[in-house]
């Protein structure tokens, strides 16, 4: 089976961790510390605080901003539902918009979804695609940057989780540089960040920790991917090159217009035939393809459809094809062959 995701770990990878395994120090520590400073010098930003997962990270950013009870914070509906689980963790009111055409939500969207009990923005960066955070300052209100899917991902100067209030990102097992679970919570605020790391270590007058910590572990794997990450990113990038080049001919409507900008996190593409008859015909082949989200939040959530019909139709119509730096040239080839041939079938 060609899997629809798959880490990439390599021996130096293994050395790392077995390192602190001889150690004896695996909880969180100096290794926790290092990977921050790392991925903050990276990321060019102030400083940075580890945690157990992107959704934790995502929770303790909302704390910090200390917004007040009840207050509504927008986010799109097209994203994974631990977002919104986050937004009400907190005791604020989720405030779904609908998104563009490149899966991210966009000004004019969000502008109709402000109101006057406004108290946060939540942009994320769907698949790895950056979006202009710098325009949504407009309304005001402060930003969580959501890059869970978009580490190393750039766009006018500037890198993806770094131009909002605070920023968060994910290293689950799935993404592109994993730690095989944990995340992180960045900022250029150094009070926000101090605040956020008492949160963090239970030093914020509450009575436990607002977010799991990272072990040094999971940092140890992360230090040792972050220091070759610019190799995957190149692979991820060459990979949607021959998938745009291979497939260039077939009745699918490919991603040409995130070509310059995409880390690729994902390979999304639209099929007006719809994502489960392509599926069950790759499944059969023995490849792993997904939609672009498992379902939209306001679905879960029970809100009327109206007012979503971009995100309805990009859930009918996309799949995410395999593309990670393990996939081997002879699995990428079995894909676009197989792809081909289904496409064929279905004219």
């Amino acid at each position: 089976m060609i899997t629809h995701s798959k880490p990439w770990i390599i021996d130096a990878d293994r050395y790392a961790v077995d390192r602190v395994l001889a150690d004896g120090l695996i909880a969180q520590g100096e290794h926790v510390r290092e990977f921050e400073r790392e991925c903050a010098r990276y990321l060019c930003v102030a400083d940075a605080v580890a945690v157990g997962s992107g959704t934790a990270a995502l929770i303790l950013a909302l704390r910090a901003l200390q917004l007040k009870d009840g207050a509504e914070i927008i986010l799109p509906t097209y994203v994974c539902r631990n977002v919104i689980e986050a937004v009400t963790t907190v005791g604020c009111s989720p405030v779904l918009c609908d998104v563009g055409d490149t899966w991210n939500v966009t000004v004019e969207m969000v502008g109709q979804a402000m109101s006057r009990r406004t108290g946060a923005i939540i942009i994320v960066h769907t698949f790895g695609i950056p979006v202009d955070t710098q325009h949504f300052r407009q309304f005001g209100v402060p930003i969580v940057d959501d890059a869970c899917q978009a580490f190393g991902a750039s766009l006018g100067g500037h890198m993806s989780g770094t131009v909002g209030d605070v920023g968060v990102f994910s290293f689950h097992a799935t993404k592109c540089l994993t730690t095989g679970e944990g995340g992180l919570a960045v900022s250029n605020d150094r009070r926000l960040v101090e605040r956020m790391r008492a949160l963090r270590d239970g030093r914020a007058g509450e009575a436990a920790r607002s977010a799991s910590p990272m072990s040094d572990l999971e940092a140890a794997l992360g230090r040792s991917q972050l220091g070759r990450y610019s190799e995957f990113l190149d692979r991820r990038r060459e990979l949607a090159r021959v998938y745009l080049e291979e497939l260039a001919d077939c009745a699918i409507d490919l991603p040409w217009n995130i070509r310059e900008t995409s880390i690729f996190f994902r390979f999304p593409v639209r099929m007006q035939r719809g994502f489960e008859v392509f599926r069950e015909c790759l499944a059969e082949q023995g490849i792993q393809v997904r939609r672009g989200v498992d379902a939209l939040l306001h679905w879960t959530v029970q809100q009327r459809s109206r007012g979503f019909g971009n995100a309805e139709l990009l859930f009918a119509e996309t799949v995410s094809l395999p593309i990670y730096p393990a996939l081997t040239p002879v699995e990428q080839e079995k894909i676009i062959e197989v792809c081909k041939r289904v496409v064929r079938k279905e004219a």
